[in-house]
Parts: C-alpha cells; structure tokens; sequence
C-alpha cells in the first residue's frame, strides 16, 4: 500500500486510526530522520531510539494533534527530541576524560567518520541506484517491494543493488579486509 498523496490525508487516515497508512508513514520516514538525528546525535542507537519515540508520541496523540505540514511536524520533533537528549548529557568531564580518548571512544569516533563517508558515497550514486539503495536499506522496503513501488523488475532492483554495494566495498575496502567492511555496511532499519 502507498501513502495518500496529500499530506492531509495522510494526518485524517491516521487520526482515525488508520494502522496501515502510519506504517506506511513510519516505514517511509524512518530512514531519514535517524539520518537528521544521527547528525545531532553522532550515535547511531540514540537516533534510531528519537525517531521511534517520536513516532510512538504521534500514535497516541493521533488525535489531538492538528498538523499543518507533516514534514514540519516530524522534523521538528526529532530536532527538539534531540536537542532535549543532549541537554541530558554530562557536560563536565574529568581531565582523563577530556585529554585520553578510550580505545572505545577512538573506534567509535572512526566508525562515525566512515559512516559519514559513506553516506557521502550514496548520494553520488546514479539517481535510480540511490534511489533503491536507499528504499532498501535506509527505509526498509524488501527488493520486491521496491520493484512494485518503483514500476521496475525485482531482477533490475537486485541488480543496482549489485552494484551499489560493489561500489562501496571498492571505495572503502580495496584490500578486502572484512573488519572495515563490516564497520560501514549498512543494514536494514525496518
């Protein structure tokens, strides 16, 4: 099932209670708010944690809520939902803490640094290539469905992902090593 097109629709169907068209919505948005979270956040887990309370927030004040434009709507959540979680956070450190980075801390701030790569990478990839790359890993959708949605084979939606994932081993593996590799690789979200 695809979303209505209007984003009114969308706001009526779910303040009525409509399950299938929020995880349409969810299933669609999910990849690009952890995105927009993950760039305040500059933790994976924490952002994926954002974007699912603030879907969960909208479910249960479906109806209450009165939304103009369901892109604000969910962006600024994130945004203030973020912005809220970094408040929590310390914000003195010991001189330890401040001057010696972890070996866990160095790791993860590599890891960041490649998952930043690598995103940079995806949005050179052709236009349809992205496009499937991203439906498959950053929103979920399996190969057929993206075929479906897409108007395309689901032998030419394996085949770009083919190549989409031949590309990023290339650009950030050509040694073959696997640990690299693993570190990047993006699963799906959903």
């Amino acid at each position: 099932m695809q979303l209505p097109r209007s984003e009114k629709e969308i706001t009526r169907l779910i303040a009525r209670g409509d399950e299938h068209v929020f995880e349409e919505l969810f299933r669609s948005w999910y990849g690009r708010l952890t995105l927009f979270a993950y760039k305040y956040l500059a933790d994976r887990q924490e952002a994926e944690n954002i974007v699912q309370m603030v879907f969960i927030k909208y479910w249960e004040k479906r109806k209450e809520l009165n939304i103009e434009s369901l892109n604000s709507y969910l962006m600024t959540a994130v945004r203030n939902s973020c912005l809220n979680e970094l408040k929590r956070r310390p914000h003195f450190y010991s001189v330890d803490e401040q001057y010696n980075l972890s070996d866990e801390q160095e790791e993860k701030a590599a890891d960041d640094e490649l998952m930043d790569d690598v995103l940079k990478a995806v949005e050179e990839m052709p236009p349809r290539r992205r496009e499937i790359f991203k439906m498959s890993r950053f929103d979920g959708f399996k190969y057929k469905e993206i075929a479906t949605q897409l108007g395309i084979s689901q032998k030419t939606v394996e085949v770009q992902m083919g190549k989409a994932l031949k590309t990023l081993r290339e650009m950030f593996n050509p040694m073959g090593s696997k640990k690299r590799y693993d570190i990047f690789m993006i699963k799906r979200t959903v």
